[in-house]
Formats: structure tokens, sequence, C-alpha cells
């Protein structure tokens, strides 16, 4: 069976939207559904229920596992062959945040492939916990994230920490606290529990995201629910509508950066629980038992020295975290 038949297989049952995956793979939908159709007519199943909605049937569940581990493992035999023949020809399969990404890898690639110009980067962008599994089950190569499990099959190496903040507008702030808004700032300027913000309305993204676990462990502690404005799986959604003054809103320090343009004449004070600062811990992980080709090394060498570079640049800049943007 054609390895190409796979790989459309796995990113049609990704998007359950034939339209979709084919505009995305830049190949006609007709092309799609040919490769589907072989499939189905060479294992002699049903992969996909047409109707009401596309879904994946039992079978199809079946071959999804299985396509995932055949092109992981075709994907390790041609770093392997790669490596052997000097070519410096390969895939490296990365699994990172999108908005982690648009951070690390514009800093990290230019030194990549200085060296390694002839490498092709496949990207996974979705959440920490999945990237995990994927490293594990070697569906991709290396990822960086927050760690979840206590998984001994992976080799961890810390990167940074990443604070998470609170943003809000000043006209946000003196609408509800008045002449009490300066004050309020500056007493949250070095951290915050959110006990002296329980009257401001929040944005907030939807649960399982890990940034809404952390805000609602810190409302817990408060002692009191959030005047929620608007919840969405959506965190662009809520960015665009920051500016509006509708509400406050949570952020990780990594984002900061991204949204220069929309922090005018707000505050960003870092959350605090038990009186320390609330970070998560960012690392790069692989694999522990798998082989690494020369180019899978150096990408992790050159992550960790990047982002430990961003670290030390933060350290500096923290005691000013709280101050107007």
């Amino acid at each position: 069976m054609n390895l190409v038949s796979y790989y459309y297989f796995v990113e049609a049952a990704k998007d359950l939207h034939i339209t979709n995956t084919a505009k995305r793979l830049f190949i006609s939908q007709q092309n799609l559904s040919n490769h589907i159709q072989k499939l189905e007519q060479y294992y002699g199943v049903e992969l996909f229920n047409r109707k009401p909605k596309l879904s994946l049937t039992y079978a199809g569940e079946k071959l999804l596992e299985a396509a995932e581990r055949i092109l992981g493992e075709d994907a390790n035999v041609i770093n392997q062959l790669a490596e052997i023949s000097e070519k410096g020809v390969g895939v490296l399969r990365v699994g990172i945040p999108a908005y982690r990404a648009q951070v690390c890898l514009p800093l990290i690639l230019p030194i990549f492939y200085q060296k390694w110009p002839n490498i092709k980067i496949q990207l996974t962008e979705t959440q920490s916990a999945n990237m995990e599994e994927m490293v594990a089950e070697g569906l991709l190569d290396v990822f960086i994230g927050i760690k979840n499990a206590d998984d001994s099959a992976l080799e961890v190496t810390p990167l940074l920490n990443d604070h998470t903040y609170l943003m809000a507008s000043d006209t946000l702030l003196h609408k509800y606290y008045g002449k009490r808004a300066d004050r309020l700032k500056q007493e949250a300027l070095n951290g915050t529990d959110l006990k002296a913000f329980s009257e401001l309305p929040y944005m907030l993204v939807k649960l399982p995201n890990r940034l809404r676990k952390t805000t609602d462990e810190c409302f817990n502690a408060a002692g009191y629910k959030p005047n929620v404005f608007i919840e969405s799986s959506n965190t662009e959604l809520l960015i665009s509508l920051y500016p509006k003054d509708f509400a406050a809103f949570f952020v990780t320090e990594m984002r900061l950066p991204l949204l220069e343009d929309i922090m005018t004449n707000s505050s960003c004070f870092p959350l605090m629980s038990g009186g320390d600062l609330i970070m998560h811990r960012l690392v790069i992980a692989h694999r522990a038992e798998k082989y690494l080709t020369q180019y899978v090394k150096d990408f992790i060498k050159i992550s960790i020295e990047v982002l430990q570079e961003i670290e030390i640049s933060r350290q500096k800049a923290r005691g000013k975290a709280g101050k107007r943007v």
C-alpha cells in the first residue's frame, strides 16, 4: 500500500472534513477521496461514516492507529538512512503550541538551517499533553511545551519558567475601581492572588486549557466565582476583543511580546498562589531510548541555548513586568 494514501487518510481523519483537508494539503478533493477509497478497497472496510457528518468508523479508528505508527516508523527509517548517506537530508518532527512557535522558531530555525539546510520540518501545533503522548509513541521527534505526566519514557530538559499574568486596561480598572485603581495597580505590581480584583469581568479560555485550570485555582483560592464576560476555546478571539475594554484577560509570559500592539494603556500583574509567583516550566523532550540523528541532537541543543538566553533576559526584565506597557 502506498504510504501517500496512509498520509492522506491520517490528515483527513484530523479534520473530518474532506474539503478543508484537500485545501490544506493543496490537492483536489477527488484526489483525496481516491486515496481513501483505495484504502477502503484494499482492506475491504469503510473507514468513514459519511452521514450525518464525516466521522471515523471503528475500522477507521483502528487503521488510524496503525497508519500513524507506519508513518512514524517510515520517518525514523528516512532519518537513519539519511544520516548514513551523509547527505544531510531528513525529516524533523517537532511539536510546539502555535503561539510558542511564533516566539521560539524565528530564533531557533535560522541557526539550525545554517548547519542543516536540507532538513524538512513537520510541525504539530497542539496542546502539550497531546504532543507529550505523541513523542512517547514515536510520532514526534521532540516537543517544546509544558510537561504534564511523570513519564520515564521521555528525556526532558528544562528551558525556562513561564509566568502567568493578569492583563487589564486602565479604562477597565478605573471603570470598576475609580480612584482606587492607581493604588490597586501599585499594590499588585509584583504579584496578585486575585482577591483584590473580584469586581472585574473576565474573558476566559475554556477547559481543559492549562491556563484556565490555573486561573480557576486562583479564583477558588481567592474565594469567589469570577464574573465571566465571555468564554471561548479560541484564544485569538479573546485577544481580538481585549482592546474593546470589555474585560480582563490572562496570558502567559511568552505571549506578552506578541501582544504589544493591543497592550497600550494596560497593566500586567503576575499571578500568585500561597505567596509564590505562579509559573509553568517550559521543556524540550524526546523519547529516551529512541535513536537520535545528529540534526535532531543539534535542534535540541540550539533550542536549549536560545530559550535559556530568553530566560536570562526575562529575569532581568521581570522587575518591570507590572509596570505600564
